[in-house]
């Protein structure tokens, strides 16, 4: 995004910025807004901020949880994870791949949108193209609220703006968390985490704790507690703090957040007041801090999900994305040491859920998985990447690369089984040196031995498909006369047999399409997915392969190309140079959009499409469009992309003037 944007006293002249408030007007910093002055009618960026993916419903089968020490439906997890400075978070991503990309959702509960400065805004709703991942695997995403320590610059007198009632007399209504409830309903996200270490009195205290429980009684918006240095959840004594998760008959929150110290007797002081309060224990959530690497953390975690007996509580993970996101590690070694370490926090140093090598995540919580209607389509794009593809070439290079997490595909809920019979090998991770769609692909590699086969466990599923389902997959194979591609399947009446479905096709190099329909007695609810690569017994060597998957699908019908968006607008400009300009485009979806996955942005026309972004929405800001040498225009056109990838025929168009 480019922050030298000239001023201007239209607003439009500046990117469209996640907004950040201040509960009132009290002690408003320098170029603050009030939440109470907030409106979608009135903001120009707020259609930017969107999101358009509803939260996915999501399943697990305890038999085919990876660890056998993990379960589901017990203990759960809350990320608290930054991903941009406060005062300049993308709207729909940024022109770098070096984003927090998090990609581990088949184990979270709940994403805290962590934001949040004195001097910029304390209210700070959540990236539209975050929540858009999140939802499509089934997590919900809170905004934050945060009241800072004073040594942070925190005031007091902003905890009383956000409690203030109604100006009317007799008016039972608190303006800020009607807008707080608002904003959650305009932007798609699920909830509020209240982050409060401003000291105030205890007048104020009681208030807050009725604001709360207003604004839970009054929609279906969530919201979490987390107050500085409470250890424990107690009904008595000076750290008394139950009744910011019950009070009385009042539901305040749906959970709270313990500070972090606390040990297996804070634990069990915990449980017994929330069965006392008659709340479920898996509404307390206890701290773990991340960003510090706290070598007890392991322990603590056990402590919370052990091994052999019920969960005792759910777990928070402060700063999560300080395990992988290393921003000074230099850009062409980053995406590698980025998936590294998120893998050996989330999955364990052996990169296998199945054998984490110590108790983290993936040894606690099982894997849920959103995959549960068809047509099913994964491209493994990871939503970043150096390069963007469609239809396996680049349709954008150079620079540094993007981040948009709108365009993240569900990725495997089994990162990384993988099995080879004999001599055989195998080692399975994103690539992104290629793609079929997006930034990223599947790789494969190793060496396959005579008579032998590799396999990869990728998804688990729900899937009911009929007979004459059609299994579909993009890939780069050997040529060998002797190599063999199957599709692994699993029903659920044997869900632990992955069944080889042969994979055939008449493409001879390249990107080969493969393909297979399941038969009438494979026909069923699947409930696994997977690849395998074989060797004919007749080879003479073993084979040493690189194989690259860009697409796995699951459907019951023919993909066909979406109808094309209409109307294409340039809303406003804002001309950065001479040769450079900053766009706000506007169009018109088609009348039947129900297969529109998202629209792409593109400088040319068909055949000689550049990209430059993408949105599931209907406005997009175009950051920088450069002139092309003497060019006295440049032709944009948007096109609808279905969920297989395939774009329409034709697009919506203008044409820029320089």
């Amino acid at each position: 995004m480019n922050s030298t944007l000239p001023p201007g006293s239209n607003t439009k002249d500046r990117p469209p910025y996640v907004p950040h408030w201040h509960p009132g007007v009290t002690d408003l910093p320098n170029g603050s807004t009030s939440i109470l002055d907030w409106s979608a009618a009135t903001d120009v960026n707020a259609p930017f901020n969107r999101s358009r993916v509803p939260l996915r419903p999501r399943t697990h089968k305890a038999e085919l949880r990876a660890n056998s020490k993990a379960r589901a439906g017990e203990g759960r997890i809350m990320s608290c994870a930054e991903f941009w400075d406060t005062r300049r978070n993308p709207s729909q991503g940024v022109a770098d791949h070096r984003y927090y990309a998090f990609s581990h959702w088949q184990y979270v509960d709940v994403l805290v949108f962590w934001a949040g400065v004195a001097d910029a805004g304390l209210i700070c709703p959540p990236n539209g193209h975050i929540t858009d991942a999140a939802h499509r695997n089934g997590v919900k995403v809170y905004g934050s609220v945060f009241f800072p320590p004073t040594d942070y610059g925190g005031n007091p007198a902003w905890v009383k703006d956000f409690v203030q009632p109604g100006a009317s007399t007799g008016d039972e209504r608190y303006p800020v968390a009607d807008k707080l409830i608002e904003a959650a309903r305009y932007f798609g996200f699920d909830g509020w985490f209240i982050n409060y270490e401003t000291p105030t009195d205890a007048e104020t205290e009681a208030r807050l704790r009725t604001v709360l429980a207003y604004a839970r009684a009054r929609s279906d918006i969530e919201f979490t507690w987390y107050e500085a240095f409470r250890r424990k959840l107690t009904d008595s004594g000076p750290t008394r703090n139950e009744f910011y998760l019950q009070d009385g008959k009042r539901k305040v929150c749906d959970s709270i957040f313990i500070d972090y110290g606390w040990g297996s007797g804070d634990i069990k002081d915990s449980i017994a007041t929330v069965e006392k309060i008659r709340r479920d224990r898996y509404d307390v959530y206890y701290g773990l801090e991340l960003v510090r690497h706290v070598p007890d953390n392991p322990g603590l975690a056990r402590l919370v999900c052990p091994a052999s007996a019920k969960h005792q509580g759910s777990l928070a993970l402060y700063a999560a994305h300080t395990v992988s996101n290393q921003p000074k590690e230099p850009k062409d070694s980053w995406l590698g040491h980025f998936y590294r370490a998120e893998a050996d926090y989330w999955t364990g140093p052996c990169h296998d859920p199945s054998d984490t090598g110590w108790p983290g995540i993936a040894a606690h919580i099982a894997e849920r998985t959103t995959v549960t209607s068809l047509p099913f389509v994964s491209h493994f794009n990871a939503g970043h990447g150096t390069a963007y593809h469609h239809a396996g070439n680049p349709t954008r290079k150079g620079g540094d690369g993007w981040a948009n997490l709108s365009l993240q595909d569900v990725l495997p809920t089994y990162r990384w089984i993988t099995r080879s019979t004999g001599n055989s090998r195998m080692a399975a991770s994103l690539c992104f040196e290629e793609a079929w769609e997006g930034g990223s692909c599947l790789r494969l590699a190793g060496a396959l031995a005579p008579g032998h086969e590799s396999a990869v466990r990728l998804y688990q599923t729900r899937l009911t498909a009929p007979a004459g389902t059609h299994l579909t997959v993009r890939a780069k194979t050997p040529s060998d006369v002797h190599f063999g591609f199957n599709a692994l399947v699993a029903l659920d009446d044997q869900p632990h047999t992955l069944v080889p479905v042969p994979l055939n096709t008449t493409d001879t190099s390249g990107w080969k399409t493969y393909a297979a329909v399941l038969p009438e007695g494979g026909a069923g609810t699947l409930v696994q997915l997977g690849l395998q690569l074989r060797l004919g017994p007749s080879a003479k060597t073993d084979l040493a392969y690189d194989v690259r998957v860009g697409q796995l699908a699951v459907h019951t019908t023919p993909f066909t190309a979406p109808a094309a968006p209409t109307g294409l607008t340039v809303d406003h400009v804002t001309p950065l140079s001479s040769t450079r300009k900053a766009l706000r485009l506007a169009w018109t979806p088609p009348s039947a959009n129900d297969t529109v996955h998202h629209y792409e942005i593109h400088r040319g026309t068909a055949g000689r499409l550049t990209h430059l972004g993408a949105t599931p929405g209907t406005v997009h800001y175009v950051a920088q469009l450069d002139k092309e040498n003497d060019a006295t225009t440049t032709t944009l056109t948007v096109t609808s992309v279905g969920v297989d990838g395939t774009h329409s025929s034709t697009g919506a168009t203008t044409t820029v003037d320089w």
